[in-house]
């Protein structure tokens, strides 16, 4: 099992940060309290998303305007139709533990 760790004090809440992982950028975003994480990928063109907005729990990529629940990855707007992965996320003494085992 492959797990990355940040800091949860990186993070303000409303606000994500992209992460590499073995060649592969990982956006967290932190919600309401939670945190999640993303392959931070646009289904649709292939888009970064790490400069992408959060509005609540919808991630809008900057390119087409695609929406992604960051809760799940669930395109919740086009012109995306496919989801994007999201990964297992814990929290242990203050940092946010991402299972990114099944990259």
């Amino acid at each position: 099992m492959t797990t990355v760790k940040i800091s949860m004090a990186d993070l303000d809440e409303g606000e994500s940060t992209g992460i590499k992982v073995d060649g592969m950028d990982v956006l967290v975003c932190h919600v309401e309290g939670q945190f999640y994480a993303l392959h931070a990928q646009c289904s649709h063109a292939r888009q970064s998303l790490v400069k992408g907005k959060l509005r609540g729990f919808q991630l809008v990529c900057p390119l087409h305007g695609a929406r992604f629940d960051v809760r799940t990855g669930a395109c919740s707007a086009g012109p995306a139709q496919e989801p994007i992965k999201s990964f297992p996320v814990t929290m242990e003494a203050g940092r946010v533990c991402i299972d990114v085992s099944k990259l």
